[in-house]
């Protein structure tokens, strides 16, 4: 069941309506959201309904195992017992075959050869976004910043719930849990703000992402050699375009519909492609996976205290990570290190030269930053849409060819391309005054305004169904 489908639009209106008018009634309406929920991600794979389910069972049981013991030694043990069931799984079904293949391909460059296992599994969907979530419950409760839920079903509302289930975005227990806690409620405003978070969410994936994937991208990976060297960095730069889109555009709806029953969802991205520096931009993409990993993986570690030598290895591992999280294959091995390679080349940079933070830098430095910022993101975001590398190396080689011509890039995918980044680069306030405008329009216009962009994106959606991208991971 896709956001941007009319399935979703009659699913998201049915299950908001039941809950408010399950208001009076705390735990029957969180019962019907944790059953919707339970549905919809069942209709993807009806069987690994079982895995999240146990993934909760697992954690709401820890959780109140590690706030009840009374000594380090028990509370470790609960913690160790949570981050073995849950990475456990996720290593099973996201990177037991590729960890099996690569050493079966290792073992081969020493001489020795053998058929590495493989389970014929399909990956679960969102299994990395919810195995973070209930991770940061169990966590945080050991580290005596959280509480345990007061109940199973807020608990299991709090994982399941449908918005933010299948890509996030990431969603700590101590963000949505105190909210359900309190007392609910929505205003004009709020729907008015969520309707259009929502159609902007639409708008993103139909209108750039998916048309842009389907009229250029796609064709350009597929067969990069039928395509000039313009053609193929052009390919690149519509990626850019459809990943963000796509990403921004599924975090966009989840907000919006999770607002429609008065939660609020954190920030996914804040105009990540203004970033001046690879640092600058890891804090404003996936944001809620970069502070994940920050919290509780790069600070645990040791953070940038200790030895020049450990602060660069703590990076260079966190990094690698993130790259690693997004899928099990070589491709995202190489995307890691290059992104930890770029993080740890900054940050030497920054301690060898860097001004200060009262510096102000002049206009066309900070044009320089953003460029090259945004130069290595395209060109190192090969190997994250390649299918495997020799994709990878076909479309690097067709890039050295030098090849000139644009003959395949039609004039609408042009006005895509220059209308996505053109409004990605604007300023800020312009967004927020459309946003506000359409919040204080009464509901009848919104309702009109709605009508239209949806009648408009009923003709460029694509006849396929394109899944969002991070349904991969």
């Amino acid at each position: 069941m896709h956001f941007h489908s009319l399935d979703y639009v009659l699913f998201l209106v049915c299950v908001v309506c039941g809950f408010w008018l399950l208001a009076n009634r705390g735990v029957l309406r969180l019962a019907f959201v944790f059953l919707a929920s339970c549905l919809f991600y069942m209709a993807w794979n009806p069987t690994y309904i079982v895995l999240i389910l146990s993934s909760t069972v697992l954690d709401y049981t820890v959780g109140g195992r590690i706030h009840a013991s009374t000594t380090i030694t028990r509370k470790r043990g609960w913690l160790l017992l949570s981050l073995i069931g849950n990475l456990g799984l996720l290593g099973v079904f996201k990177y037991f075959n590729f960890f099996a293949s690569a050493s079966a391909d290792v073992a081969r460059v020493f001489g020795f050869a053998f058929e590495p296992p493989h389970l014929d599994v399909l990956l679960p969907v969102g299994i990395s976004f919810y195995t973070f979530q209930t991770l940061s419950y169990t966590i945080d409760i050991y580290r005596g910043r959280l509480k345990p839920a007061p109940g199973f079903l807020q608990f299991a509302f709090f994982v399941t719930f449908f918005p933010q289930l299948v890509a996030g975005p990431i969603v700590r227990a101590s963000e949505l849990l105190p909210q359900l806690q309190g007392r609910l409620g929505l205003s004009p405003g709020s729907v008015g703000n969520a309707l259009f978070l929502i159609a902007t969410g639409m708008v993103k994936k139909v209108l750039f992402a998916d048309y842009v994937a389907v009229n250029l991208v796609d064709r350009v990976f597929e067969d990069p050699g039928a395509y000039s060297s313009a053609e193929v960095l052009i390919g690149l730069y519509g990626y850019t375009l459809q990943i963000y889109c796509d990403f921004s555009g599924y975090t966009d709806v989840a907000r919006g519909s999770a607002s429609l029953f008065g939660l609020d969802l954190p920030e996914n991205f804040d105009r990540p492609y203004q970033a001046r520096n690879p640092a600058e931009f890891w804090r404003h993409w996936h944001m809620t996976l970069s502070s994940w990993l920050r919290d509780y993986l790069y600070f645990p570690l040791g953070g940038s205290r200790g030895s020049p030598a450990r602060a660069y290895f703590n990076l260079g591992l966190t990094m690698f990570l993130i790259g690693l999280w997004h899928g099990a294959a070589w491709t995202f091995v190489i995307y890691g290190l290059l992104q930890a390679g770029i993080m740890l080349a900054h940050r030497f940079v920054q301690r060898r030269y860097g001004k200060g933070r009262g510096h102000v830098d002049p206009p066309l430095v900070v044009f320089a930053k953003v460029f090259g910022t945004m130069q290595f993101v395209v060109l190192s975001r090969i190997f994250f849409r390649a299918a495997d590398l020799d994709n990878a190396l076909a479309v690097i080689q067709q890039l050295r060819i030098g090849s000139l011509g644009v003959g395949h890039v039609s004039g609408s995918v042009w006005a895509v391309l220059i209308g996505g980044f053109a409004a990605h680069y604007t300023p800020r306030g312009w967004f927020e005054h459309i946003r506000s405008s359409f919040v204080r329009l009464p509901a009848p216009a919104q309702g009109v305004v709605l009508a239209v962009v949806g009648a408009g994106l009923m003709t460029v959606v694509s006849k396929d169904v394109v899944p969002y991208i991070y349904f991969q991971f």
